[in-house]
């Protein structure tokens, strides 16, 4: 629906540039979906961002700021660096566990 979209990326640059304000001693982002599982250049798969919008992304969470994206969606434990700034957590389930990792 590209007007609901439209008003969510307004939304998302307002809260980019109260990130970037200096404010807040750390800024953090919360989503569900990881931009990239283990490295930002990784092709797409079931559980990451297509690379041009994961790109675009990445840049302007980096640009406002943010030190760290906490996710899940992976059901696994995993994630990785954004240029040695931004780190991107991903946590593993409660309930259903896709690999060898614990659950909580």
């Amino acid at each position: 629906v590209p007007e609901i979209a439209a008003e969510q990326d307004s939304w998302l640059d307002e809260q980019l540039i109260v990130a970037k304000s200096g404010k807040y001693k750390h800024s953090i982002v919360f989503q569900h979906i990881p931009f990239y599982v283990e490295t930002p250049d990784e092709p797409k798969i079931y559980f990451n961002f297509l690379p041009e919008l994961r790109a675009t992304m990445l840049e302007r969470f980096s640009e406002a700021g943010i030190c760290k994206v906490f996710c899940g969606h992976y059901h696994r434990n995993a994630g990785g660096w954004y240029d040695d700034k931004m780190e991107l957590v991903i946590t593993s389930a409660i309930g259903s566990q896709l690999g060898k990792d614990k659950n909580g």
